[in-house]
Parts: C-alpha cells; sequence; structure tokens
C-alpha cells in the first residue's frame, strides 16, 4: 500500500511513540493451532443503501484438539452460527467480540482435523475509507469500493483476519441489475433474475485477507495493449480520468523487469487496476485488482516529478505481487517487509527505464529524516490493533528502503540480489519475519545493522575528525540519547586531486580509527547517497566538490546541507544565499530549480516564525532575479511551485493578478495548478471573495475537489479560518478526509493560537466528524507550532481529549518538536534579521 502523498509535511503524521515487539499477551491473536484452508463469501449490495448482508462458510483445520473456535467480526450483526462437525450440525450462540474484534465459541465437542463454520450476517457501510465504503460524492452515481488493510476485512465479512491465515476465498456477489462487480479473480458466472444480478467469481489463491478486493458500480474499462495478463485499467464512470501514454508501458516494463531481477516469475494470473476515491490511500495492491486513488494520476501538464513519483508509484504495486501477496509479512509488526521491498525494487525499475528522469527514487532518507526522531516508531513495533496500524507511516518506506540500499552498498549490488533472489526463492507463497530475513545475512555486522536500524528509532550525525595526524569516524545520536549506537555501513568517497576511489567500513562503535591514503585531499562522507545519517566533515580534508558527486550523491548532500542550516553547524541564511545564488543561474524548468523553490517554501513552513516572516520575504523579493512571464509559466510544469512562492508566500502582485485571470476566465477547471492558484486566491482574498471561493467548491467536478479544498485551508485571516473549519465540518466534504486538513490555516505562525480557539469550539463536530481511530492523531495538525505560548496553548485544548487512547502519546510527540523548533527558531531569526534589507 502506498499513503497518500499530500503536501511536503503530510508524512508528519505517521509518528509514534518507540516500542518494541512484547507479545506476551497474545490475546490480540487468534489461536495459533486454527487454520482457514478455503472460505465461501456470498453477499448481497445494493450501493444506494447503507445496509448489506450475506452469508459464509469458513473451512477450518486445526492442528491441535480444541473446544474453541474463533474469528473476528467487526460492527456486524451475526443472525445464525453454526458449526458441521462429522457430519453433525451444532447450533451456537451469537457472541460479541472482545476488544480486539475476536468472537469466541466454545464447542459441545472435541474438535480435530477439520470442520466447517456457517454464519449469516450483515453490516452498514463505512462511514470512512476503510473495509466496504462508497466512493462517490454528492449527484455522482453510486459506486463502492474496499478497502482492507489493515485489519478491515472483517467488517464486510466474518473470517480469520490476519496475515498468516493465508487461504483461497470463492466470492459471489447479488446486486441490483445495472451494477456491475469487480474481484480479484475473473468472473465465473453471471445470472440475471428479475431486477436482480448474481456475479459469482472464480476461487482466489491462496492469500491473506488485508488483499481482498470488490468494487461495484458503472465502469468504464479501457484494456492496456500487450499485456500478456490482458490487463484491464476500470474508471467509474461518472469520474473523468485520463491515464499517462506510458501507463501500459510501466505496468509491462515492472512485470518483466522485477521477474528478470529476482529471478522468478510472475506469481499469479490476473493484473487489473481499479481508479477511484479512496480516501487518504494513494494505492493498494489487492491482488489482481490494484486500486489507485484518482487524485494519483497526473495532470498532462503535471511536473516531471509528479510523473516520476506516479510511475514508481505503479512499479511499487506491481512489486507488492511478490513482496506482500506472496511473500507475506507474518504479522503486522513486520509491515516494512511488504513496503520497503517494494519500493526498494519499484526505484531500480524506474532508474533502468527512466535514466534520465528518475528524480524521484534519490535518497530516500531525506524524506524519512523528517519523520524518525526521539519518539518515532522504530520499523518494527508491537502492533495489537487496527489503531496501532495508524502508525504506519512514510518511514515503512522511506527508512526500510534506505536500509535496504545501505546492505546493498556494503555488499555490492550482485551479491544482494542473489541474496533477494534467495529470500524469494525460500519464502515463495509463505509469511515471513523481520528474524527470517535478518538470518539470511550471514553476515554478522550485517546482522547488526538491520537490528540496529528496524529496533532503534532515530538516526545518527556521523563526523570525520582528525587528532594527531590521525583519523578518526564518530556517531552520535542526533538527539543526545547516550544509549544509542547504530552499525552503521558507511561509503567514503575520496579524491587524491586525481582520481575518486571508495573506503568503505562499519562502523560499530562511538568512534574509531580511519585508515586513509595520505595522498587524499578531500572526502564525501555519503558515498552512493544511501546513507541513513547526517554527516559533518570536521576533519583538515575539503569537501570534494559538488560537480564531481554523482546525481544520487548530490542529492544526500543538499539535504544534508539544509540539516545543517536548520541545526545551526551551518548559518541558515548563509546557506539561503547560496541557494538563491544558485537559482538565480538555473533555467526554469531544471529539476534542480524547482527543487530550490520548494527548498525556500518548505523554509516558510518549517522554520521561518512569525517574527521573521516579513524580513525573509524582503531578502527573497530583492535577491531573487527570476524573470518569470506568468501566464507562460503557468502553463508549464514548473508553474506550481512558483506560483506556491510568489502568490502564496511571497504575495507577489503579478503571480497574485495571475491567478485571478485564470480563476475569472474559468481556466482553472482542469489546470494542472489548480491547488497553488486556489491556495494564492484564499490567501489573498478579501473576506467576501473568500465565501465565493467556499460555493464555487461546492459546484465543481469531484476529480477537483481535494485540491481545491486543500488549497483553501492556505488562509491569513481569522475569519477565513473559521469559514475553512466550518465546510470541513459541513455535509459538503462528505466522501473526503478532513483530520489532516485542519493543519492547513495552522501553517501560518500567525493563526496557530486562533487555530487552537476554533478547534475548541468545534470539538463535538469534530469528534462527530472524525473517526474514533483517528481521533488520537490529531495533535499532528499542530507539529509546527513554534514557541512556548503555542505549547501551551495545545495542552489546553487537547486536555479534554485525553480520554481517546494512544492521543497522550501523540501529544507528546508535538510537544518534544516544538520544543526543538523553539530551540532552532531563535538562531535562524538572528540570522535572517541579520541578513535582511535595512
Amino acid at each position: 500500500m502506498q499513503p497518500h502523498r499530500l503536501f511536503c509535511l503530510c508524512a508528519l503524521f505517521l509518528l509514534v511513540f518507540a516500542t518494541f515487539p512484547s507479545f506476551a499477551n497474545d490475546a490480540f491473536r487468534l489461536p495459533q493451532d486454527i487454520q482457514l484452508s478455503k472460505q465461501a463469501v456470498q453477499l448481497n449490495i445494493d450501493p444506494k443503501k447503507q445496509v448489506f448482508s450475506g452469508v459464509t462458510t469458513l473451512h477450518l483445520s486445526f492442528t491441535n484438539p480444541t473446544y474453541v473456535i474463533s474469528y473476528h467480526s467487526k460492527a456486524l450483526d451475526i443472525k445464525d452460527v453454526y458449526l458441521q462437525y462429522q457430519g453433525t450440525r451444532y447450533p451456537l450462540t451469537v457472541q460479541e467480540p472482545n476488544q480486539y474484534e475476536i468472537v469466541s465459541h466454545q464447542v459441545p465437542v472435541k474438535l480435530e482435523d477439520a470442520a466447517t463454520l456457517h454464519i449469516q450476517f450483515s453490516g452498514k457501510l463505512s462511514l470512512h475509507h476503510g473495509g466496504l465504503f462508497s466512493g462517490h460524492s454528492g449527484q455522482e452515481q453510486a459506486y463502492l469500493l474496499t478497502q482492507f488493510q489493515s485489519m478491515e476485512a472483517r467488517g464486510v465479512f466474518p473470517t480469520l483476519d490476519e496475515p498468516n491465515k493465508k487461504s483461497t476465498f470463492k466470492f459471489s456477489v447479488s446486486t441490483p441489475i445495472e451494477y456491475d462487480v469487480l474481484h480479484n479473480t475473473h468472473v465465473k458466472s453471471i445470472t440475471e433474475q428479475h431486477a436482480t444480478k448474481l456475479t459469482q467469481f472464480k476461487t482466489t489463491p491462496r492469500i491473506n485477507t488485508d488483499i481482498l478486493s470488490l468494487a461495484i458500480g458503472q465502469f468504464n474499462a479501457k484494456p492496456l495493449d500487450t499485456n500478456r495478463f490482458k490487463s484491464k485499467v476500470y474508471v467509474p464512470k461518472s469520474i473523468s480520468i485520463t491515464l499517462p501514454t506510458y501507463f501500459n508501458q510501466i505496468v509491462n516494463a515492472s512485470v518483466s523487469h522485477i521477474e528478470e531481477y529476482l529471478d522468478a516469475p510472475f506469481p499469479f494470473k490476473k493484473l487489473d487496476f481499479i481508479v477511484g476515491n479512496y480516501g487518504s490511500v494513494a494505492a493498494m495492491e489487492n491482488l489482481g485488482l490494484v486500486s489507485i486513488n484518482y487524485n494519483q494520476v497526473p495532470a498532462p501538464g503535471a511536473t516531471e516529478l509528479a510523473h516520476c513519483q506516479f510511475k514508481k508509484l505503479i512499479a511499487h504495486e506491481v512489486a507488492h505481487s511478490w513482496f506482500g501477496n506472496d511473500i507475506t509479512m507474518d504479522w503486522y509488526d513486520d509491515y516494512w517487509l511488504n513496503e520497503s521491498f517494494t519500493e526498494f525494487i519499484a526505484a531500480k525499475v524506474i532508474q533502468d527505464l527512466y535514466p534520465n528522469h528518475d528524480l524521484c527514487t534519490y535518497t530516500p532518507q531525506s524524506r524519512a529524516f523528517k519523520d524518525d526522531n526521539s519518539k518515532a516508531m522504530p520499523l518494527v513495533f508491537d502492533i495489537k490493533s487496527r489503531k496501532d496500524t495508524l502508525a504506519y507511516g512514510q518511514l515503512h518506506y522511506t527508512k526500510g528502503r534506505a536500509l535496504l540500499e545501505m546492505l546493498e552498498q556494503a555488499m555490492g549490488e550482485k551479491s544482494f540480489q542473489s541474496l533477494l533472489r534467495r529470500y524469494v526463492d525460500l519464502y515463495h507463497g509463505q509469511n515471513v519475519s523481520t528474524e527470517q530475513f535478518i538470518k539470511l545475512l550471514k553476515d554478522p555486522n550485517l546482522q547488526n545493522v538491520t537490528s540496529s536500524f528496524t529496533r532503534q528509532t532515530g538516526y545518527p550525525l556521523v563526523t570525520l575528525t582528525k587528532n594527531d595526524h590521525q583519523f578518526f569516524i564518530e556517531q552520535k545520536d542526533l538527539f543526545n540519547r547516550s544509549e544509542q549506537l547504530w552499525t552503521i555501513p558507511v561509503s567514503l568517497k575520496v579524491w587524491d586531486g586525481r582520481q575518486i576511489s571508495t573506503h568503505k567500513l562499519i562502523l560499530s562503535k562511538h568512534k574509531q580509527k580511519v585508515a586513509l591514503n595520505k595522498d587524499i585531499k578531500a572526502v564525501f562522507l555519503d558515498g552512493g547517497g544511501v546513507g541513513y545519517f547526517r554527516f559533518v566533515n570536521q576533519s583538515t580534508y575539503e569537501d570534494i566538490p559538488i560537480h564531481k558527486l554523482s546525481r544520487q550523491e548530490k542529492s544526500s548532500f543538499n539535504d544534508n546541507l539544509q540539516a545543517l542550516a536548520i541545526t545551526g553547524h551551518v548559518d541558515f541564511m548563509k546557506y539561503t544565499q547560496a541557494l538563491v545564488a544558485e537559482l538565480n543561474s538555473l533555467q526554469l524548468g531544471n529539476p534542480r530549480a524547482d527543487e530550490i523553490v520548494s527548498t525556500l517554501i518548505d523554509a516558510y513552513l518549517e522554520h521561518v516564525q512569525i517574527k521573521s516572516v516579513s524580513p525573509y520575504t524582503a531578502y527573497l523579493r530583492k535577491h531573487i532575479k527570476l524573470n518569470i512571464q506568468w501566464q507562460q509559466t503557468l502553463e508549464m510544469p514548473y508553474g506550481n511551485n512558483l506560483m506556491k512562492l510568489y502568490g502564496v508566500y511571497m504575495q507577489d502582485p503579478n503571480a497574485v493578478n495571475a491567478a485571478k485571470r485564470i480563476y475569472q476566465s474559468g481556466q482553472h477547471i482542469g489546470h494542472p495548478h489548480l491547488d497553488a492558484i486556489v491556495m494564492t486566491l484564499a490567501k489573498n482574498s478579501t473576506n467576501e471573495e473568500y465565501k465565493s471561493l467556499i460555493r464555487d467548491f461546492i459546484t465543481i467536478p469531484t476529480t477537483e475537489k481535494e485540491a481545491f479544498l486543500s488549497g483553501l485551508g492556505y488562509v491569513n485571516s481569522v475569519s477565513k479560518t473559521a469559514q475553512y473549519y466550518d465546510l470541513l465540518l459541513s455535509d459538503k466534504t462528505q466522501g473526503m478526509v478532513i483530520d489532516y486538513r485542519f493543519q492547513f490555516p495552522i501553517f501560518n505562525p500567525a493563526l496557530r493560537i486562533s487555530s487552537i480557539q476554533l478547534i475548541n469550539a468545534r470539538k463535538d463536530k469534530i469528534f462527530n466528524h472524525v473517526s474514533s481511530e483517528s481521533l488520537q492523531w490529531f495533535p499532528y495538525n499542530f507539529l509546527l507550532a513554534c514557541s512556548d505560548e503555542q505549547k501551551e496553548a495545545i495542552h489546553q485544548l487537547f486536555e479534554s481529549w485525553q480520554s481517546i487512547s494512544g492521543l497522550k502519546s501523540k501529544l507528546s510527540i508535538v510537544s518534544d518538536g516544538i520544543e526543538q523548533c523553539t530551540q532552532n527558531s531563535e538562531r535562524i531569526g538572528k540570522s535572517i534579521l541579520a541578513a535582511s534589507p535595512h
């Protein structure tokens, strides 16, 4: 699965306190001696109704005799249950599930070998984007979708809903005659009778429940050419989507490239796709029917980076056929084995297919560092219930992939490829744990690398120093925890004035000697750009000139330099001056230019606090010398970030007027930069103009609503913030994810205290509109808060929310982040003031 790519900071929503696996109490697990050999599910569903019904037969097997049978059921109304064993039928009393949604029945006979369990039930459509839910809103044609990861299949039918309870499933679905049904497997038969249609499907391969899928509605089907699976892409008829021309190529090439790399054939027989409204999930690897959120499909004028990200998304979901669907995590604590391996493989696919357009595959650790701190979760952590899985975030994709790339660098590409081939061959069709993967590494150093980066949070600062003619390499926890120690593969890139060479080592102590050649003149501490650490060169060696670094290494260098500027190792405005000078030397449209513009936007969001906004803006207005012709610029992919920087943050009149012209002419509908245009208008509108924007939101096409709604959150007044929050909590946003959008006004440091007051006044409505499992994450809307006053106000706000399970720990993480930001902001503010025009 891929979580939704929101704006640059939304990955920050996915942190959680550090904890380590300790399954002493396994009440949250089904008995390990019960297995599901096969299951038949019949559902009766009308997309226009909230209630559905069904019957299911579970074929159970037992490795040990038992008087108890257990299964999962979530919010289902169980009508009837009976057990069939050795020719006798045993009616069972309907039981309520426990806190982990496990139903257990004491049975009157000792069960051995096998039995069947028959259950009649009914349920309701989910109000959120999990289980079986409505994908449409407003006046669109009704259609339903499913999202079963994690632990959501049990909300649609009773089952053994755990990853290591793999089984085969046979589905049949009865619907009104006008609807089609899509599933993981091909249709076996369709029977029409009067106004109803019964669609029966072929039996699935042996899979886990997370990757089961259904879609019910009216769909357009687009065949993919030259595809051995005769794949199709399904789109609800009410959604207008144009797939990129390369979609067919990336699907076919991903399959063939991964087959060759792993020396393993595609494990299944079907590979279709469905595009729809999946809320905050970008895509899901459902076997045979991969789901893609419609807002992930790049618009025709999207940036090269956006197209790269979409290509990687598709390669990622295809790679799940091996990692996740075929080889499945043993339990949810090993989720990184599903996601990191697919990210690693997807990056290789993109780098091989599009070597000159693979920017989105560089330095995954640069994104992970934003999420990983002293109170973040480790990659392997204790999971007991669905609310724990909400902690899954970018670390399982980015940090885990960075770990694999460090292992690859330490072992060598061919050796690591052989390791993955052995892994795929050994665990084909099975479940696997982190411990099993670690054992395959053999080398104790590499085993320690994997253990230290999967079971510890945060990351080290690696420093090269010189003392008495000897060189040392040191590691220190960036968050000053003395007990933290990693085993780190380090690849030093060294230059003797004539040629580049590499010096590899394993850093397993706080400080150890490095034997380097006397002729060395310059070094770079992150050769290959894959190191999951920050780095500082405090030796007498120069830094290797940046033009001698690879593209991946340049990306690592730039990201590391930004981090050093934020933490005070480099003066913030000297770093900014260098960025601006580089930007002025580049052509618009150069990927590096767009990257610098993004960095300047991030500075407004994360580092420049209220007293520094004006002088920082004045500095940028004076020193950025770009010749922007807005009409032409907004026709280009790079126009999006430029409009955000100039229109939203610098509030340049030319940019604002350009946004107004496009909007007033009606050209904003379908515009690839709609979000930036609406952001600019929201920030620069009068109160009445803002009300007009909200009215326009109600009437725009569904495919435009996500971008429009997020753009409306970039406001500059208390009254607009109140209007925005009221819109989020209205029926006008039905079917849309709203909880993270409360952060957008809070991005503006001048509105943080007032936003707290407005949220407090709407507490009851928020509780009614946001699921109880998601409420624990609400403090993360304030991750960018940055003062003692803001910290105190946030704690007062959530004082009355303390009964929400998990919220206290999330609030602690936010507090920790505020304290770090407050420390950095004073130094950054002084640097800005010293450099600002007088």
